[in-house]
């Protein structure tokens, strides 16, 4: 199926400072199957900023099984998009997204994606600063498969403590996932 964009609602917005933003859709029953994707997968936003459409591409932060799909926007420096979603964007608005694509994907049932090992597999995953989106997304699946024996290993590298997308979430992962998954957190600018 072509990609193309429906006009979503924002149903939950999770600010991060005043750096990044995270933002949940609601996903009609008739496009929940447009709007499947694999972890890894981003989605595309579209609005008006001032009058002009502007679109950005940003990963998918949540997991296939999650009742919503979200994405993690990082603020750039005089970037049209990013301080538009930081400043304006409120639950309830409603823009357009287009369906999921990209092929950095983890798909859970390929064999070909990780070693195998007797006690399951074991995935490093690796990120920086706002990269932890699709990370995160494939870290979730990952660990939330039934019956699954997978390990993960994130290496989540940031300035600092205070500048941590997600913060919460991967250190509920580890409180929920103990013995299968271990957090390495990287601050390059923070004094020990």
């Amino acid at each position: 199926m072509a990609p193309r964009f429906h006009t979503l609602q924002i149903n939950e917005i999770e600010r991060f400072g005043d750096f990044a933003v995270a933002l949940r859709f609601d996903i009609p029953d008739d496009l929940a199957e447009a709007y499947s994707f694999l972890p890894g997968q981003y989605l595309t936003l579209k609005t008006k900023v001032h009058g002009v459409e502007i679109r950005r591409p940003y990963s998918i932060c949540t997991s296939p099984n999650e009742a919503s799909i979200g994405v993690g926007i990082k603020h750039v420096d005089g970037g049209a998009f990013s301080t538009h979603a930081l400043e304006s964007f409120r639950v309830g608005d409603r823009i357009d997204v287009m369906t999921p694509q990209g092929s950095f994907v983890f798909d859970q049932n390929r064999k070909a994606n990780v070693l195998e090992h007797k006690e399951g597999r074991h995935l490093l995953l690796i990120a920086a600063g706002s990269g932890i989106t699709p990370i995160l997304s494939i870290a979730k699946t990952a660990l939330s498969a039934g019956g699954s024996t997978d390990r993960v290993t994130l290496v989540y590298g940031n300035r600092s403590s205070a500048s941590i997308m997600f913060r919460d979430v991967v250190e509920d992962l580890k409180d929920s996932y103990l013995g299968r998954f271990r957090l390495i957190h990287v601050l390059s600018r923070e004094k020990r």
